[in-house]
């Protein structure tokens, strides 16, 4: 019997590695929410797209050499049979239950009859900081997935893929209202207690009704708001003071800073007028670096102006392509996703 012990990135993997627990390791590596996402039922295609935009970011080698790390992954994850163990470890934030779903999905496409022993290990907490004696209690407190934490993957997947909101609006709802618990240590019953929150808080990166912006990038400007800071300590006062669970890497938050500064109305800019650009890979000396929240800022985070009008937005989210032309606005004082379009 194999046991595959299935995680969200080399940290974590690190972790694993070291414990001593049996079995072999995989990290699950993607940024699922950023780019685009399309269904995989054509796993050529969702690959070819994945690896595209990872290595357009520069966060990774070449697209080929993504594609490559993406087919050796699935592949061990498709080897698994019946009699062998799939053991997930995935944490609450936004980013591992994307991967979890997605995850969860492959898992339950497989036929019932080749289908591994599925588990979850009940993760109130972040992984990579973790010991590797930590390990071994997590292991054996896991949990077995039956089929009905299977479909709700399922469901998820495909509705987080899907072109429209409507159908991840839907699922978050409806897993909210089946799934009451927000942790594992509320039941031994619970399997997946952060979808729902997770899946909302993705719903939030859709730009505002009011004033455009996703709500990443309202945090970011509300913390440049009153005066310069520097870009580490943005990172940490707008991500990590903001958010239940942190879920952004430093390269994702710095593509987010140049995005908010490479447009045709900045709203930040270096104290000395020029734009924030991300380093491709070698940060060293971006994050000392101060910036400024522009007079056009100010009055996007008064809700006086509004960024995606005027700037205009490009940007995938999942299955969904958000143009200037055809979009989706969030109205959190309703909790909907609304349509806007733009006559020609």
């Amino acid at each position: 019997m194999l046991v595959l012990h299935v995680t969200n990135g080399d940290s974590a993997a690190t972790g694993l590695a070291r414990s001593g627990l049996p079995g072999d390791v995989l990290a699950w590596r993607d940024v699922l929410h950023e780019g685009p996402v399309p269904p995989d039922t054509d796993l050529d295609a969702f690959r070819a797209a994945r690896g595209e935009f990872i290595a357009s970011g520069g966060w990774a080698g070449s697209a080929n050499e993504v594609v490559a790390d993406f087919q050796a992954r699935d592949a061990r994850l498709d080897g698994l049979t019946a009699g062998d163990e799939a053991v997930l470890w995935f944490e609450p934030d936004l980013s591992d239950q994307l991967q979890l779903i997605q995850v969860l999905a492959r898992l339950g496409a497989k036929p019932v009859e080749q289908r591994p022993r599925i588990t979850i290990v009940p993760a109130d907490c972040y992984l990579g900081p973790l010991q590797p004696k930590d390990f071994a209690p997590l292991f054996s407190a896991r949990r077995t997935v039956e089929d009905r934490e299977l479909a709700y993957g399922t469901d998820a997947w495909r509705a987080f893929t899907s072109a429209t909101p409507d159908a991840l609006l839907a699922i978050a709802e409806r897993l909210g209202q089946d799934i009451g618990a927000r942790h594992y240590n509320a039941s031994d019953s619970v399997r997946l207690p952060h979808l729902a929150v997770a899946l909302r808080r993705q719903l939030e990166e859709y730009p505002d009704v009011d004033h455009g912006l996703s709500r990443s990038e309202r945090q970011l400007c509300e913390a440049l708001a009153p005066g310069e800071i520097t870009l580490g300590k943005l990172f940490q006062t707008s991500h990590h003071a903001s958010e239940s669970w942190t879920w952004l890497g430093d390269s994702t938050f710095a593509w987010y800073t140049q995005r908010l500064s490479d447009c045709g109305q900045p709203l930040v800019l270096h104290p000395n007028g020029t734009r924030v650009v991300a380093p491709a890979r070698d940060y060293q000396g971006f994050w000392d670096r101060t910036v400024v929240l522009t007079p056009f800022g100010q009055e996007v985070v008064r809700a006086r102006a509004d960024a995606a009008a005027v700037n205009g937005i490009d940007r995938w989210i999942g299955g969904v392509h958000l143009t200037s032309a055809h979009h989706w606005r969030w109205d959190g004082r309703v909790g909907r996703a609304v349509e806007r379009r733009v006559q020609e």
